[in-house]
């Protein structure tokens, strides 16, 4: 159920009274840290004309953040279901890749401070929409800044947990001058001509430096997210080759047409439950913006530097609250060094009146005004006798005893808060690298608190970007992934291409309804473990006998990993050669080629053996040469004789054929003659018919 402005007040309000005192503290500790160490409440009554700072705390605190820098958190996402690795995979990529924009930098590195100084900071995640120059609008996740976290942000007070995952809602404030709240009503299409909004609780200012605000009106809202479980349907939608994509009934309306297009059917729809968040921006006396935002958690992530529950409140403190009292005690006793010093009365030489009679003048002026190149006195009295050369006494200004003892006691009150306990004699140049390896181990000691506690939110953010992830890359688009090494690689989000096994087209790199388990480690930095990686192979490969192949090996890896100037050629043939040997996989479609043509050239014999070959095939070709002359002369007296025995059937056939001739003529003639003797027979025939026929009786 949405709700109105009044409930929204009340959260608030329960929220910023809960730990009210803890908020108060962290203020003064960031004000402390920042702005000055001098605060009016405890210190107004000291007569002290001097207040210097000698700030000892700002070192151990830029050593803290300075390891956690070196040590920073990586994330893994494993998907919950062990066939969907590609989706998992991208994921890790996507990350990388956002975790390198210059605003998630600038949120990562101000939470990481104010953690350090007040013991707690954090950003905010947020989809929004990115013009690129090809005029494509894609939505895209980001990681915001959030300054002053501790007087901001206010959870609640139900949450327990470090990473804030079991809050229901959160409210982050947000000052405005009567200008710039007037554009913000603008933004929203709200005409607010009288600026009079009643403020929601203002943050925490330090009490303890009146001076910090100032007359000009602040405006307050709030953008209060509030997370409820809610019903819904889930609708399945399959390809024309059956493959399926599950998508939110509310998540349609953004890709219908695209699902249409590529020819997508529902085939089921069934009803679940699952977390909404709802986004209210809010002034006092308005619901400014309403809006379900995407992902299933709240989208503010905490961090803190040492954290506890007592009777029931959140305590955190970061490295300035144990050490302001013992910073407070050391400025106060520099600082009355530095007034005696100056407002207490040079001391002066004492004289007996006979010494300088007639030259008190060039003792009237002391210090710098005195430029006289030198000064007199008289040796001896006006009776003769010897008088006391020099002063005859020179007074000093008095310091407490107690107070120099104290000097180097309150500076090691300081170090015992804040120094991670690293010898004092560590600048020895011969030192190896497993010694300061065991050094640095040393100073994350101090640091390990907050490194464990800002990997519980690097998780955190891990999780909340993994479930706006599923909704935000649900279309096909061009995406840059980024590996562990910090090279980038172009990817494509849901991309079809068709399996080798069965033919049939399938999707990768899709993350939508994908569930994942998030993990997070924390470690030394990628060019930390170069450097320690290069370091053992160099120590590997003096260690093995000479000419062992193994020693060629580690000096192609060492290669690889060196960083030099011009020196990407020399590591590029290190990495195919290693390519070659079969150390390391190919990467990509071009290393499978070049290590097919490799694999081929491997199967032609060497040159030696060609040469070798080509002198067998040659005398081959001799011997083969001598048969075939052989063969040729024998064929030729075969032929000849051919010829002869050719010769004598054509004569013989001709002589039959002449023969066969006359015979064909005499048959052909004596043919004729029965042919003519045949007429004759048949006129003599005819007429003897025709006489008997005319002597017949009457």
């Amino acid at each position: 159920m949405p709700l109105n402005l009044e409930e929204i007040k009340e959260k608030h309000d329960k929220a910023y009274v809960h730990n009210e005192i803890t908020r108060q503290q962290a203020a003064d500790d960031l004000v402390f840290y920042w702005v000055t160490q001098w605060d009016d409440s405890l210190l107004s009554e000291s007569t002290l004309q001097y207040r210097g700072e000698f700030n000892i705390i700002r070192k151990g605190g830029r050593q803290v953040i300075a390891d956690l820098r070196a040590n920073p958190v990586s994330v893994d996402f494993s998907p919950k279901e062990e066939s969907r690795d590609d989706g998992a995979d991208f994921l890790d990529g996507l990350y990388r890749t956002d975790t390198r924009n210059n605003m998630a930098i600038e949120a990562y590195d101000n939470a990481m401070m104010e953690a350090v100084v007040c013991g707690i900071g954090g950003w905010m995640r947020c989809a929004q929409y990115e013009v690129s120059k090809s005029a494509n609008v894609n939505q895209v996740i980001r990681r915001k800044p959030i300054y002053e976290f501790n007087n901001n942000v206010f959870f609640d007070p139900n949450a327990k947990m470090a990473d804030k995952s079991d809050a229901d809602y959160v409210g982050v404030l947000h000052a405005y001058s009567e200008d710039g709240y007037k554009k913000l009503a603008k933004e929203y299409n709200e005409d607010y001509t009288n600026v009079n909004p009643a403020n929601f609780a203002h943050p925490e200012h330090s009490y303890t430096f009146p001076w910090i605000g100032g007359e000009d009106r602040k405006i307050y809202i709030v953008e209060f997210f509030h997370r409820e479980l809610v019903k819904g349907n889930v609708i399945t939608f399959a390809d024309p080759f059956g493959e399926e994509r599950e998508l939110l009934e509310s998540q349609i309306a953004e890709i219908e047409d695209e699902l249409m297009d590529a020819g997508y059917e529902i085939v089921s729809n069934r009803e679940i439950e699952h977390y909404q968040v709802t986004r209210y921006l809010c002034s006092g006396e308005f619901i400014i913006d309403e809006s379900v935002i995407v992902g299933e958690n709240l989208p503010v992530i905490p961090t803190y530097g040492e954290r506890a529950y007592i009777e029931n409140q959140e305590h955190y403190e970061g490295v300035t609250r144990l050490a302001k009292d013992p910073q407070r005690l050391r400025n106060f006793q520099l600082s009355y060094l530095a007034d005696i010093s100056s407002r207490s009365p040079r001391p002066k030489p004492i004289f007996s009146p006979e010494q300088i009679e007639g030259f008190e003048w060039m003792y009237e002026e002391n210090g710098s005004d005195n430029h006289l190149p030198y000064t007199l006195q008289h040796f001896k009295d006006a009776n003769g006798e010897p008088l006391p050369i020099g002063p005859a006494a020179m007074p000093e200004q008095a310091v407490p005893t107690a107070l120099t003892q104290l000097i180097g006691e309150s500076r090691a009150a300081v170090d015992d808060v804040i120094n991670p306990g690293l010898p004092q004699d560590i600048a020895d140049p011969d030192l190896s690298g497993k010694a300061v390896i065991a050094l640095q181990n040393r100073l994350d000691m101090q640091s390990m608190v907050y490194q464990q506690n800002m990997k519980h939110a690097i998780r955190r953010d891990a999780e909340i970007y993994a479930s706006m992830a599923s909704e935000v890359y649900d279309a096909p688009r061009q995406v840059t992934l980024t590996s562990p090494d910090g090279t980038q690689t172009q990817g494509m989000v849901m991309e079809q291409i068709i399996d080798r096994d069965s033919g049939m087209p399938v999707i990768t790199n899709d993350i939508t309804n994908m569930e994942f388990d998030v993990y997070a480690d924390v470690g030394p930095s990628y060019t930390t473990k170069k450097e320690q990686t290069l370091e053992q192979l160099n120590d590997m490969r003096v260690s093995l006998a000479p000419g062992d192949p193994m020693a060629n090996i580690l000096m192609l890896k060492s290669m690889v990993l060196m960083d030099g100037v011009d020196f990407d050629d020399v590591r590029e043939y290190a990495n195919k050669q290693l390519l070659l040997l079969g150390i390391r996989e190919p990467k990509d479609e071009e290393e499978e080629q070049v290590l097919l043509q490799a694999q081929q050239a491997q199967n032609q014999p060497d040159p030696a053996m060609l040469l070798a070959q080509a002198e067998q095939l040659k005398g081959q070709a001799d011997v083969i040469n001598a048969q075939t002359d052989s063969v040729k002369t024998q064929a030729d007296i075969e032929k000849q004789q051919a010829d002869v025995s050719v010769d004598m059937y054509n004569a013989q056939t001709s002589r039959l054929n002449t023969q066969v001739a006359a015979q064909k003529a005499g048959a052909e003639l004596r043919l004729k003659e029965i042919d003519a003797y045949g007429k004759n027979y048949e006129r003599q025939f005819k007429a003897a018919q025709s006489l008997r026929g005319s002597v017949s009786p009457q």
